[in-house]
C-alpha cells in the first residue's frame, strides 16, 4: 500500500491486515468526498489477494469482491438478493484461492437501517472467509448496534503534494502537471472532482489571476462571465476562500456574503443582479482593502 499518497498511519494499519491475518477486522472508512476511500479500498482488496495492479483486476477478483453503491442499492432487498448469495456462492477464481471475499458499500450511510442490520450475523463473524468494508462520509448514520463492530479509519482531505501523489497514479503524471495549489485547495483535495472534471484543472487559478488583477471597475463585467459558467454560491464561496487566504475577511463581511447566498433571495434575481451583489461585495470587502495603504488597523 506505500506509494499512494496515505497517510502513514493508515498505510501502516493497511498493510498490518494484509500481512497478518489475525489483526484482520470489518473497516469503516470515513471522510470527505474525494479523500481517496474508494481507491484505497480497492487497493487494498488486490493487496489483499496478492495483486499489485493499479486497477482492479475484474478477473482475479471474480467472485471473490462484491462492490455495491449502497445509493443505488440501500435496502434490504439489496443485502438478502445480493449480499448473502455472494457469500453463500461455492464459486473460487482460478486466479485467486487465497484471502477472504470482500464486499465493500460505498456511500454505506444511505443503507436503511433493516439492511444494516440484516448485515449483523456477517459482522458477527470474525473476517476470515467474509470482510465487509463500509465507505462514508459521516458515521451519524451507521446503526448503533453495528458501528462497534468495524474498525473505524478516518481519511482528511490530502495536502497538494499527497493529492498530486495520489492522481498521479490514476491519469498519469502528464495532466497532473497542470493542476494548482490553489484549485487542489478550494476543492478540499477532492480527486474524484478532477476525474470527473478534467477540463478544469486551472480553473480557480485562472479566476483568482482575473479577479485580482484587473481594474476594479471591471470587476461586475468579469463576474457577469463568471457567472455563467460557475455556480453562483460555489462562485461566492471562492470569493470568501480568497478573503481568508488574503487576510481580508471580517465579521461584517461574512455576515453579508451569508446574507447574499440566501437562497430565497437567489432564487428571486437574475444572474446579472447575483452577479452586482457578488463583484460589489468582492470589490468592498477584498479588492479596496488590499489597495488601502498604510492597512488599517
Amino acid at each position: 500500500m506505500e506509494g499512494f499518497g496515505l497517510p502513514r498511519r493508515i498505510e501502516n494499519i493497511l498493510n498490518t491486515m494484509i500481512k497478518y491475518p489475525s489483526s484482520r477486522s470489518h473497516i469503516l472508512m470515513i471522510g470527505p468526498p474525494g479523500s481517496g476511500k474508494t481507491t484505497s479500498a480497492k487497493f487494498f482488496v488486490e493487496a489483499l489477494h496478492g495483486n499489485s495492479n493499479v486497477a482492479m483486476n475484474s478477473k482475479s477478483l471474480f467472485g471473490r469482491t462484491l462492490f455495491l453503491n449502497s445509493s443505488d442499492e440501500r435496502g434490504l432487498e439489496a443485502v438478502r438478493g445480493r449480499v448473502y448469495p455472494f457469500v453463500r456462492s461455492s464459486f473460487d477464481s482460478l486466479f485467486v484461492t487465497t484471502g477472504p471475499k470482500v464486499i465493500i458499500f460505498d456511500e454505506a450511510e444511505t443503507l436503511t437501517d433493516q439492511a444494516q442490520i440484516a448485515l449483523r450475523p456477517l459482522l458477527d463473524n470474525k473476517p476470515e472467509k467474509v470482510l465487509i468494508i463500509f465507505l462514508c462520509n459521516s458515521v451519524s448514520r451507521i446503526h448503533p448496534s453495528i458501528i462497534h463492530k468495524f474498525l473505524l479509519i478516518p481519511f482528511e482531505a490530502p495536502n497538494t503534494s499527497d493529492f498530486k501523489m495520489r492522481i498521479e497514479r490514476i491519469i498519469g503524471s502528464e495532466p497532473s502537471k497542470t493542476l494548482t495549489g490553489i484549485d487542489v485547495q478550494f476543492r478540499r483535495g477532492d480527486i474524484r472532482f478532477f476525474l470527473l472534471n478534467p477540463t478544469r484543472f486551472q480553473e480557480c487559478a485562472k479566476l483568482w489571476k482575473d479577479i485580482m488583477t484587473i481594474h476594479v471597475s471591471q470587476l461586475n463585467t468579469v463576474f457577469e462571465n463568471i457567472i455563467t459558467k460557475w455556480p453562483y454560491t460555489e462562485l461566492a464561496m471562492f470569493c470568501l476562500y480568497l478573503a481568508d487566504l488574503t487576510g481580508t475577511i471580517t465579521t461584517d463581511s461574512l455576515k453579508y456574503i451569508i446574507r447574499i447566498t440566501d437562497t430565497d433571495l437567489i432564487r428571486q434575481c437574475n444572474m446579472k443582479v447575483c452577479a452586482k451583489l457578488l463583484s460589489t461585495w468582492f470589490e468592498q470587502s477584498v479588492r479596496l482593502k488590499l489597495e488601502q495603504w498604510p492597512p488599517p488597523i
